[in-house]
């Protein structure tokens, strides 16, 4: 059964990333064909979730690749196809079939599917829970999708625009007919909420296995819905509600948690880790040795720091590259972790306390993470005493920590609404390509096949 669900979605991929136009008229020979294979029953649902292939791999990575954490030598760029050499130097992209976009609205077709078809089961009493927990995770699959997909293809949340500025496609049913309309940002987050708000009352505290959504997970997805829209007392309401079921943390001074020297420093699945995501793959990061790392934020560890040897390689002279990551991977693999754990909503909470002016909660929460991170003995608390320089150390621990993680590009974006002018730049073919602050270009091209199909407006480039 489960292999033919399988076929049943490889078919239509093709028919999600377009999004119900000219090749969705197809849906409907391959739903007569396939109307059989169709899921009737809550463990056929739980199936089609569990597919971790299609449900934990669509978080995207374009904004990371647009990013300012790493780059890529003259050599490296030589070596890339043009669509990503263009991506690389935020120029237009022209994306076609297989891309963010339909990695990001496959996962929300099988939501979609799972959400309609659950219309139609009457569960036993004793299969309530079960029911609950399906359409929870549903739920939020959808909105964690949602998320992604508006970081990378809309404009940071303002308050102000919020009600004008373009959005991304919301499609909350699993029928194709639905014109594909672009919403606004307001709508598109207000659904985001939604659906983490239902999803957190259905899921259980604590997953079995960190592949399925949890409360707790909604919870972390809540806190970076709220972070994102700069809303810090509700951000931090859910950072702590996280940490309060969860706040295990690796010990990068013990072996049996990171293991410090190896090529594969830490485990897949780690104690961190609270719901596991990949980021898509990207041709930029086709293999960690070639992730060169922003030397700038090299320079920020300090050597006592044990992220500097866990997370970078410095064998390949002259740069510096990625070595590891929540993946667990060894090096030269493509994986990159895009989930939640929790030092994440460490940092949350002390960047939502600095910024309420409570500054020794915040650099509390702060120091309980780095004693963990740095050589045992050498770290000093922090005490200080000015608000803003109590957030701008956090700001700078949060990309310390956070590195390549599917954050960056979002991070960025919110904070240079708030003045804190990131400029951007690459340097090609004695070329220097910049972005500035708030450009168009930070909500991403809509890939062009989508645009042809749908006949959607672009973002303004």
């Amino acid at each position: 059964m489960m292999e033919k669900l399988k076929s049943f979605i490889s078919k239509i991929s093709l028919c999600i990333a377009l999004m119900g136009m000219t090749a969705c008229e197809k849906y409907l020979d391959i739903q007569s064909n396939d109307e059989q294979v169709i899921p009737k029953d809550l463990e056929s649902l739980q199936q089609l979730l569990d597919n971790s292939a299609k449900m934990n791999r669509g978080v995207g990575s374009y904004g990371e690749v647009s990013a300012d954490d790493y780059f890529i030598d003259q050599t490296l760029y030589d070596a890339k196809t043009e669509e990503n050499k263009r991506s690389y130097i935020w120029e237009n992209d022209l994306d076609v079939f297989e891309n963010d976009w339909s990695k990001g609205y496959t996962p929300v077709y099988i939501s979609n599917l799972v959400i309609d078809q659950l219309q139609h089961i009457n569960p036993a009493s004793d299969d309530l829970a079960n029911r609950d927990q399906v359409l929870g995770s549903a739920l939020f699959y959808r909105a964690n999708q949602y998320l992604s997909l508006l970081w990378n293809y809309a404009k940071a949340y303002h308050p102000e625009t919020a009600n004008t500025d373009m959005g991304i496609v919301l499609r909350n049913s699993s029928d194709f007919n639905e014109k594909s309309v672009r919403s606004s940002v307001q709508v598109c987050y207000d659904r985001v909420i939604q659906d983490l708000r239902t999803a957190m009352e259905l899921l259980p505290d604590q997953a079995t296995h960190v592949m399925r959504p949890s409360k707790i997970a909604a919870y972390g997805v809540l806190s970076r819905t709220y972070l994102s829209m700069a809303k810090y007392d509700s951000a931090y309401y859910f950072a702590d509600k996280v940490l309060e079921i969860k706040d295990d943390l690796l010990d990068f001074n013990n072996p049996a948690d990171v293991a410090i020297t190896s090529n594969f420093p830490f485990a897949r699945f780690n104690k961190e880790t609270i719901t596991y995501f990949n980021l898509t793959t990207s041709e930029i990061f086709d293999q960690y040795a070639n992730i060169q790392v922003d030397t700038l934020l090299y320079a920020t560890y300090s050597t006592h720091d044990l992220r500097r040897e866990a997370y970078f390689l410095t064998g390949l002279a002259p740069y510096v590259s990625l070595k590891g990551n929540y993946a667990g991977q060894p090096a030269f693999e493509t994986f990159f972790f895009g989930g939640l754990a929790t030092d994440e909503f460490y940092l949350v909470r002390a960047e939502c306390l600095a910024r309420a002016g409570k500054l020794e909660d915040a650099q509390e929460a702060l120091n309980k993470l780095l004693v963990k991170r740095y050589k045992t003995g050498t770290f000093q608390p922090y005490a200080l005493t000015s608000q803003q320089a109590v957030l701008q150390l956090i700001l700078k621990e949060r990309r310390k920590e956070l590195v390549l993680r599917g954050l960056r590009w979002i991070d960025i974006k919110r904070l240079n609404l708030e003045g804190a002018n990131i400029t951007l730049k690459r340097k090609i073919n004695d070329k220097e390509y910049i972005l500035l602050p708030n450009a168009n270009r930070f909500a991403l091209p809509l890939p062009i096949d989508i645009i042809r199909e749908t006949g959607m407006p672009q973002n303004p480039i």
